[in-house]
């Protein structure tokens, strides 16, 4: 796999609109804050017509769970909630009324990454990092940190009820090959921010994570990155003895795309230890 070592400039996302807390020449540890802003935007789909009614107009704050539109269903024998997936507020309703643009609520958004900042751009932050940048071939999720936590083996039931538990709440979770895509519920139940493997079933995987699947494109599961490809695959030698010196250290994850699966990067997933 592509192991790219030395000094390496980074990108962070930061949303249109952040309020930005660094400068050119700071360096940043992991848990620096570099802006403030909205991570979440969405878009809610309305059923075309006009049977439904909006509960909320543009402007109005909204809390995760709440009803933003009721809307008949069966003839009208039935109705249907459209409810908030997020604390935040309603950004707009679209002109033909198909849509609703729900904008989560300012977080504080951190470098993940020690490292030198190099640019300022209206969605990017670019830092130069130095260590070892790994790319993967499959992955998903949002960029995350955390240390970086060996799991041995998890392709069995019992490897992963007995290996996996609140100890890896945080953690950036590791197993050198082949691993149960079950795994990731699992390690999203218990709070981990990330799994790095070496392979994984892609079927099992993709009842999780298609459109029709629990997990729509990984959202709501830790971010991953299979560092070998689908199957038994173990993770390369370079890689593991990278990731190997990093045990108890952080490291960064990030799938290629936020909120989209992408099968032949570029972009790809990655892992950074510096």
């Amino acid at each position: 796999m592509n192991v790219t070592p030395g000094v390496f400039e980074l990108g962070r996302a930061v949303p249109v609109g952040s309020s930005v807390a660094v400068q050119v020449g700071d360096r940043v540890a992991s848990d620096t804050v570099i802006a403030i802003g909205h991570l979440d935007r969405r878009v809610l789909r309305l059923p075309p017509g006009d049977n439904f009614e909006l509960l909320k107009k543009p402007g109005d704050p909204i809390k995760k769970g709440e009803t933003l539109a009721v809307m008949e269903e069966l003839l009208g024998l039935g109705l249907r909630e459209l409810v908030s997936p997020c604390d935040g507020l309603i950004e707009s309703v679209n002109p033909r009324r198909t849509g609703i643009v729900v904008t989560g609520s300012d977080r504080e958004i951190r470098a993940l990454v020690p490292g030198l900042i190099q640019a300022l751009g209206p969605s990017e932050i670019r830092l130069s990092v130095t260590g070892h940048r790994l790319q993967g071939f499959f992955g998903f999720g949002q960029p995350a940190s955390g240390e970086l936590w060996m799991a041995g083996e998890l392709y069995t039931a019992s490897e992963v009820k007995r290996r996996l538990g609140p100890a890896v709440e945080g953690q950036v979770v590791l197993a050198d090959s082949f691993v149960l895509p079950e795994v990731l519920p699992v390690l999203g139940r218990y709070r981990a921010v990330g799994l790095i493997c070496g392979g994984l079933d892609f079927g099992p995987l993709w009842d999780l994570i298609s459109p029709a699947g629990p997990f729509p494109a990984g959202r709501g599961l830790p971010t991953l990155v299979v560092l070998g490809g689908f199957g038994p695959c173990r993770i390369g030698s370079e890689d593991r003895d990278i990731l190997g010196r990093a045990e108890g250290k952080r490291v960064y994850v990030a799938g290629p795309t936020a909120g989209r699966l992408v099968f032949a990067g570029p972009p790809h997933p990655e892992v950074v230890v510096a």
